[in-house]
Order: structure tokens, then sequence, then C-alpha cells
């Protein structure tokens, strides 16, 4: 109950969290284990939490990738429209004047992950990084959740991943969880000697 309440400014517990420099995973995975919807409401700003957790220089790069998991966490939040939405307000920040206290305020780590998930859904952009770099982005700082999403969006980079049978049948499992139905086909297609002999 108590995560579902909003102050005079509509600012919900998560959001208060995401914006104090004292904050920690801790206590921000508690809360939208409470309340999961709390990282999709706006205050009278119209900001989400990952507006402010993203101008909070404190914030570990941990807490703003568990933010994006909340915030993409259903299917239906996985669609172009809605994760450009979502990053739309903090990028307003991010192409502001240099001496705009919130272009200052953005690391330049949470930049470079709002940027390879932009561009994940930005398919018309010539300067964006493959799907390829965007996934090993987020391996290296160890986003899974982000990786599935590269998968979901681009399911043949399962083949280019030249896993062991052993570990494919692992990643297979795992992709049944966290795919669309859809792309686990096109996984399964790219992979034809997985189904040899069944």
């Amino acid at each position: 109950e108590a995560a579902r309440e909003k102050d005079y400014w509509d600012r919900t517990p998560l959001h208060l969290i995401c914006g104090n420099r004292r904050a920690s995973l801790e206590m921000l995975s508690m809360v939208l284990k409470a309340y999961p919807e709390a990282a999709r409401e706006k205050d009278e700003d119209s900001w989400n939490p990952l507006h402010l957790i993203c101008t909070n220089e404190s914030a570990s790069l941990k807490m703003v990738q568990t933010i994006a998991d909340a915030l993409v966490e259903g299917k239906g939040n996985r669609t172009s429209h809605f994760v450009i939405f979502l990053i739309s307000g903090v990028e307003y920040y991010l192409e502001k004047d240099a001496d705009d206290v919130y272009d200052e305020v953005i690391r330049d780590d949470i930049k470079k992950l709002l940027h390879h998930l932009s561009s994940l859904y930005k398919e018309d952009n010539q300067s964006n990084p493959s799907p390829r770099e965007i996934m090993t982005h987020f391996i290296n700082t160890s986003w899974w959740n982000g990786v599935w999403l590269v998968v979901n969006r681009h399911p043949s980079i399962a083949k280019t991943m030249k896993l062991q049978t052993a570990l494919m049948t692992d990643f297979l499992f795992t992709a049944g969880k966290c795919l669309s139905l859809a792309s686990m086909m096109e996984v399964i297609k790219n992979e034809p000697d997985l189904l040899e002999g069944v």
C-alpha cells in the first residue's frame, strides 16, 4: 500500500528513491517488488523514475538498469513506440546545451546505455550501433534483460553467438522464458542442427 502512495507533486516512493543520492539498489528493488507499476508512474512534471535516476549522480548503473527492466517488463512494453516514448524525456536533456545542469548530471555510462537502448528500436538511423555492438555493451555491463531485448528484436543474432551445443540448450531454455513466440521460432529456425533427429 505505502509503495502506491503519492505526495503533493504526484511522486511515488520510487520517484523519491530514484532522486535520492543516498538510495541503494536494495531500497529501489524493495519498492519495485511491492509495486512494479511504479516505474511507469509520472509526477506532475511528467517525469517517471527513469528520468530521475538518470540525473542522480550517485545512482549505480545497475539501479538504472533495474528501472529500465521494470519499464520494459511486459511484452507490450517492448515496442519501438513505447521505448522511444520512454526515453525521449531523458534524451531531451541529453540534447540540451552543454551548460544545462541536466546535461552535466547524466553520466556517460548512463548516456551510453540509453543510446544503445534507443538505437535498438530506431532502425532508420545509419549511425546506430549494430545489434551485435549493442548486445556486447549489454553483456559487458551485465544487463542480461538488455541482452534478451536484443535477441527479441534481432533473433538471427543467436546464430552469430556460436554457442556450443551444451550451452545452446541452456540458452534456448532461458530464451523460451524471455522471448516472444515469433522471436523464439526465429532463433530455432537459425539453429536447424539442434532439431536434427527430433
